[in-house]
């Protein structure tokens, strides 16, 4: 597996380009998973430089800004519509990445929102990892869960429910909790989307700066259940010694989140980051990279790789095609689908800029 996982595979027939020289990278700690492409930079000679984001609008920030080379950046889906707006990402040559035959039907089909592929085929980011947003709760303390994101507002639960300043995913959540779509919502229907988050801050014993931190109020006891939780969070908190957090999506469904290798305008070594995505893209590196990251597979012969503890946090036997045409996708992506972001400038709709001012102000209530 380690020398399949340093030379790459495809089914496809074509082959990655050659690889040399050194990427630089721009986002998350972490998404430039060191342990998983360890032997693909070794067999390559290939350095990756990494500079580290602490909030993903430094991404757009720091490539406007100039001054940079930057080679290999991610992207969260909703960001497509911004990234396009500012010229940040370039078209991908997929005849350079044959894994992306692999990836499961649902990533590569362009759906109405077009968060990754373009209307005319063509694709600015490639799905490399997924996962999906739940209520996460400490079974220990509430055997079964909860079935509704209504019930974390009983108030039994008064100052036992977490929340992360994730204002995005908040706002999100909430929109699709009421049946709004949180890229298109009327300014004057903002009203009932701050109503819903003033009652969950209220709920809360604090809002916590992360995922991790609010984790860690889930293991000392602190709070019993999440408003946004991740999956991710089971892990975290068996690490911590509380194997008794869970994680599921109520009976009002959630959104999913898509993170997307791309190549911004800045890259000067393009070839070498085609080739970095297609390995990304190799079964066995796929499967890795989600047991590294305590995430989803987006190869479906990956599904079958990792290991059971991760296997078991998503349902990959769901993942297919709603009909023919893929007009329509099942199960989860139906109760958890993807979203795009707000826009950054409009008179009908709440932007991005204003949906983070009010977040902000919603937050002191807890």
């Amino acid at each position: 597996p380690t020398l399949l996982a340093a030379c790459g595979g495809s089914d496809s027939g074509g082959a990655a380009p050659e690889a040399s020289g050194t990427i630089d990278y721009l986002s998350w700690e972490g998404y430039d998973v060191p342990d998983p492409m360890k032997a693909w930079k070794a067999a390559n000679s290939v350095e990756v430089k990494s500079t580290y984001i602490g909030n993903h609008d430094e991404i757009q920030a720091k490539i406007k800004a100039g001054g940079g080379s930057y080679d290999l950046i991610t992207y969260y889906q909703g960001y497509k519509p911004l990234y396009t707006e500012l010229d940040i990402l370039t078209t991908l040559d997929t005849d350079k990445i044959p894994n992306i035959e692999g990836l499961f039907a649902v990533f590569r089909e362009a759906d109405s929102r077009n968060l990754w592929i373009d209307a005319d085929g063509n694709w600015t980011g490639v799905p490399w990892t997924w996962g999906s947003i739940g209520i996460t709760w400490d079974d220990a303390k509430l055997p079964g869960g909860l079935d509704s994101w209504y019930d974390l507002l009983d108030p039994k639960f008064k100052g036992k429910i977490g929340v992360v300043n994730d204002p995005l995913g908040a706002f999100t959540l909430t929109a699709h909790i009421l049946g709004k779509d949180p890229a298109a919502l009327p300014k004057a229907e903002y009203a009932e989307i701050e109503d819903f988050l003033r009652k969950m801050v209220g709920q809360a014993k604090s809002v916590a700066p992360s995922f991790g931190d609010m984790t860690n109020q889930l293991v000392a006891g602190d709070i019993v259940a999440c408003f946004q939780g991740w999956a991710y969070q089971n892990s975290l908190a068996a690490g911590a010694g509380n194997k008794n957090v869970k994680t599921k999506t109520p009976k009002e469904g959630a959104f999913s989140f898509c993170d997307l290798y791309a190549i911004p305008s800045t890259s000067d070594n393009v070839d070498t980051v085609h080739a970095w995505i297609n390995e990304a893209l190799a079964p066995e590196t796929n499967a890795r990279i989600a047991e590294y990251l305590v995430a989803a597979v987006t190869v479906e012969e990956s599904a079958g790789l990792i290991n059971a503890e991760t296997k078991a946090l998503y349902p990959y036997d769901d993942l297919e095609l709603g009909d023919d045409t893929g007009a329509r996708l099942k199960k989860l992506f139906e109760v958890a689908p993807f979203y795009g972001m707000p826009p950054s400038t409009s008179d009908e709709f709440i932007t991005f800029s204003e949906m983070s001012e009010k977040w902000e102000e919603i937050k002191q209530g807890a």
